[in-house]
C-alpha cells in the first residue's frame, strides 16, 4: 500500500516514481512522518501531481499544488526574478491565505468575485486598502494560476476570465522641467556625486531605475555616444539580482548628448583611480561605484529620505519619484517635438523605441494627455536647457 501507519502512530507515504530506464531499479520516494492519515492522503496527492504530473479526479486540487505547478512554468519560461517574487509576495500576503481550503477545480466565478471583494476590504501591508490597481494585479495573478490548471488539463475553464477589471483612478503625472531638474541637481554635495549621476542618467535617458542600476562600462560607448539597455538589476533579501529586462522590447540603444558622453568619460578615469586596488576587470564596475559596492534600489531609496527630502524643502523643490524622471525625460521630448512641428505619430513611434515599452498603446495611453494643452511650463522652460 501507498500509506501505512507506522508504530508510533505517524503515517508513511511509499510513492513509486517508475522504472529508471537505465539501471532498471525501481524508484521510490518516502515520506515517514505524516501526523495523520489525512495528512498523508494530501502529501502523496500533492507529490504526484507536482513530481510525477499524475492527478485522481478524486483528488483535492489545492492551491498550492497550482501555485507550485506556476512556479514551475515560470522556470522553464524564464521569467525574471522581480516578476517571481511579486507573484511569491501575492500568494503568500493574499491568495493562500483565501483559497487555503478551496479545491481549486470546483471554483466558480461567484468565488473569484467573492475574492475580489475579500481584496477590497483587506487592508493593505504598507497601510490603508489596496489599491484598485494592485487588485487588478493580483487577479492577473490569479488568472494565470488557472491558464496553468487548463495547461495541465485539471480544468477546463478560467473562472477569471467572465470578471472584469477594476476602474483604475487617472494618476496626474509629475514630472520636472530642466529649471526644476537643475535646481534637483544642486541638491548634492562633491561625495554624492555617484547618487547625482544615476539621476542625470535617469533624466537623459528615460532608463528605468532597475536598467539604470544595472549599468556597467560593457554597456556604454563613449565613443560614439550611446547605451544600451540589456538587463535589470533587482534586489531582494539583501542580494541584487541581475536579469533580463522587464519586455523584450526594452533591450534598446539609446543615444546620450556629447555634454554626458564628456561627464561620463571624466568620471570613468577618476573611478578606475578610486578602485584600482579593488577591481580586475573595470569594464564590470557598475557606473555609479565610488566604493567596491555596488549602489543598490535601498541605497538610493535611503539615501533620497534621509538627505534629499529635507534639502528640497528648504527651497520649496517637491521631490518626485525616481520612474517620474523617466517621465521628466518624455516631457521634455514631447515639447521639443512638438516646437518643431513634429506629428504625434511620430513622437509616440520615437518614445516608443527610446522608453522601450511593449506597444505604442503603452506610450499613447501614458503620454497623450501632454499634447492638448502643451502644457505651457514644459513649452517654455526648456528654451535654454
Amino acid at each position: 500500500m501507498t500509506i501505512t501507519k507506522n508504530k508510533n502512530g505517524t503515517w508513511r507515504v511509499d510513492i513509486s516514481d517508475g522504472i529508471n530506464p537505465l539501471t532498471g531499479i525501481q524508484g521510490r520516494h518516502r515520506k515517514y512522518d505524516c501526523k495523520t492519515k489525512k495528512e498523508a492522503v494530501e502529501y502523496e496527492a500533492k507529490y504526484r501531481l507536482e513530481e510525477l504530473g499524475e492527478f485522481k479526479r478524486k483528488d483535492k486540487l489545492s492551491i498550492d499544488s497550482l501555485y507550485a505547478l506556476l512556479k514551475k512554468e515560470d522556470v522553464l519560461r524564464g521569467n525574471r526574478q522581480s516578476t517571481k517574487d511579486t507573484q511569491d509576495s501575492y500568494y503568500r500576503i493574499y491568495v493562500s491565505k483565501f483559497f487555503q481550503n478551496a479545491d481549486m477545480r470546483l471554483v466558480k466565478t461567484s468565488d473569484i468575485k467573492a475574492f475580489r471583494d475579500w481584496l477590497v476590504k483587506t487592508p493593505s501591508i504598507k497601510g490603508g486598502n489596496l489599491s484598485a490597481s494592485n487588485i487588478n494585479t493580483i487577479m492577473i495573478f490569479v488568472g494565470k494560476l488557472f491558464d496553468i490548471s487548463m495547461m495541465n488539463d485539471l480544468r477546463k475553464d478560467n473562472p477569471c476570465r467572465a470578471l472584469k477589471r477594476l476602474p483604475q483612478q487617472h494618476k496626474e503625472m509629475f514630472y520636472y522641467t530642466p529649471e526644476q531638474f537643475k535646481q534637483f541637481i544642486s541638491l548634492f554635495d562633491e561625495s554624492e556625486y555617484h547618487f547625482q549621476l544615476l539621476y542625470k542618467i535617469l533624466m537623459f535617458t528615460g532608463a528605468r531605475i532597475g536598467e539604470a542600476l544595472a549599468l556597467t562600462w560593457e554597456q556604454i560607448n563613449l565613443e560614439i555616444g550611446y547605451i544600451d539597455i540589456k538587463s535589470s538589476a533587482h534586489y531582494r533579501r539583501s542580494k541584487v539580482t541581475i536579469a533580463e529586462t522587464k519586455t523584450t522590447q526594452s533591450i534598446r540603444r539609446i543615444y546620450i548628448h556629447k555634454a554626458l558622453i564628456d561627464e561620463l568619460s571624466k568620471w570613468k578615469q577618476r573611478q578606475f583611480q578610486l578602485l584600482i586596488e579593488y577591481i580586475s576587470t573595470p569594464e564590470q564596475l557598475q557606473i555609479y561605484q565610488n566604493t567596491p559596492k555596488v549602489l543598490t534600489a535601498p541605497d538610493v531609496s535611503n539615501f533620497k529620505k534621509e538627505k534629499l527630502k529635507k534639502r528640497a524643502e528648504l527651497i520649496n523643490l517637491k521631490l518626485i519619484r525616481n520612474h517620474d524622471f523617466r517621465h521628466s525625460h518624455a516631457a521634455f521630448l514631447i515639447s521639443q517635438g512638438l516646437r518643431k512641428g513634429e506629428g504625434k505619430d511620430y513622437l509616440f513611434f520615437t518614445l516608443m523605441k527610446r522608453l522601450g515599452h511593449s506597444s505604442i498603446t503603452t506610450t499613447i495611453n501614458t503620454y497623450s494627455h501632454l499634447f492638448p494643452t502643451q502644457q505651457k511650463e514644459i513649452a517654455n522652460a526648456f528654451d535654454d536647457f
